[in-house]
């Protein structure tokens, strides 16, 4: 093959590739653009939920008694594949009084916020991508079998991202004290996952953390009762997250939202870890140990390490290490005393549900928890009724 008509074929790569990109850019652009027109009516309609949300001071906490929310009795959400700005208003407007739209609306702009970064990522790695194809060498069929590959392979990708994205064009951001206010009117009306995701810190982005300080005031002054109501209710998740909280030696690590608004309480941290141990299914015999993501969290960049293959200790281990080193610390008396709390718990408090592990993006169970007792983000799928 000559050189001309292998610059020829590199030309018509990088020519899809900038096709692929200018697609990027309009979505971006377009939804800038509907953010101009748009901005006074959502700014409205959530400021108008914000402040139905929100406390008049940050020195307020959460009710005494969070509602029990079961849904049974509430309307169908909007089908999840109808494109956000055709229910839009519906969802705005049912989020005032019900606690899985504004659950749902909370999710939707989070992820249509994912997908902006994820965009914006694909695009600015294409400059990348044809410095290397153009370094890489194409003596050999080998050679240009490669090359194609790694760019049909990163079209691929971007042409998904794309698809993908459709779900939110014409869909203009919200602010990140709006998207909280619907997380947590939803968490405040006991909606499950809501709960979860609130408590756990998961509803503010580190990347906005500036943006958000009057919430997060507020957040401080109502997460550790959140979290407490939604584990005796069943969610092993919050569970995990208040004993890694609660426990002396958090600072090991990043510490999460939760455990900066928690003080530490090394015999609370230890009669939990008990309490979860004992809800933890039996294990299978030959089972493999659960795999766990890395992700979930305030997302101070990177990743979080979890638990299962690949990630650590499986979630069993990883608790009876830390009953271990928490056991190790305590006196004969403070350790008796976690036990006791532990076992009266387990009398009073709804077994945590592990098996009804709620469903991650890919439609595969979301693992039970991450490194330090973080949890995964809340799925649009799981605000629910659908």
């Amino acid at each position: 093959m000559s050189d001309t008509t292998r610059h020829g074929r590199v030309v018509i790569w990088l020519l899809a590739l900038a096709a692929t990109a200018a697609g990027m850019y309009y979505w971006g652009r377009r939804s800038g653009e509907e953010q101009l027109d748009s901005r006074a009516p959502v700014a409205e309609t959530a400021a108008e939920g914000g402040s139905r949300a929100a406390p008049a001071s940050a020195s307020g906490s959460a009710p005494a008694a969070i509602p029990r929310y079961t849904g049974t009795a509430a309307r169908p959400l909007p089908s999840l594949d109808t494109p956000l700005r055709l229910v839009l208003p519906e969802l705005q407007r049912r989020a005032a009084d019900e606690p899985a739209a504004a659950c749902r609306l909370a999710a939707e702009m989070e992820y249509c916020d994912g997908l902006r970064q994820r965009l914006s990522g694909a695009e600015s790695n294409l400059d990348n991508l044809e410095r290397q194809l153009e370094r890489m060498p194409n003596d050999t069929a080998q050679q240009r079998e490669q090359r194609q590959r790694m760019a049909d392979g990163y079209q691929s990708m971007t042409e998904k991202l794309l698809s993908q994205s459709e779900h939110c064009a014409q869909v203009p951001p919200i602010t990140p004290e709006q998207r909280t206010a619907y997380w947590r009117r939803a968490a405040l009306a006991g909606h499950p996952a809501a709960m979860r995701h609130y408590a756990s810190g998961n509803a503010f982005r580190f990347a906005q953390l500036l943006d958000n300080l009057p919430a997060l005031a507020v957040y401080r002054n109502e997460a550790e009762s959140v979290a407490r109501t939604a584990a005796q209710r069943g969610d092993s998740r919050m569970l995990a997250s208040l004993a890694y909280a609660y426990s002396p030696g958090r600072d090991g690590g990043r510490r999460s939202f939760l455990s900066q608004a928690v003080q530490p309480n090394p015999v609370e941290s230890l009669s939990l870890f008990l309490q979860l141990r004992d809800a933890l299914p039996a294990a299978q015999p030959g089972a493999t140990p659960e795999p766990v993501s890395p992700g979930g969290g305030w997302r101070g960049g990177g990743g979080r390490r979890g638990f299962g293959a690949g990630g650590g200790l499986p979630p069993r281990e990883a608790i009876d290490a830390q009953i271990s080193a928490l056991s190790r610390d305590l006196s004969p008396e403070q350790a008796s005393q976690a036990r006791e709390r532990a076992a009266e718990r387990a009398q009073s408090w709804t077994a945590p549900a592990a098996a009804n592990a709620p469903v991650g993006a890919g439609g595969a169970p979301s693992p039970m928890f991450l490194f330090q007792g973080a949890v995964p983000d809340v799925q649009r799928q799981e605000c629910g009724p659908t």
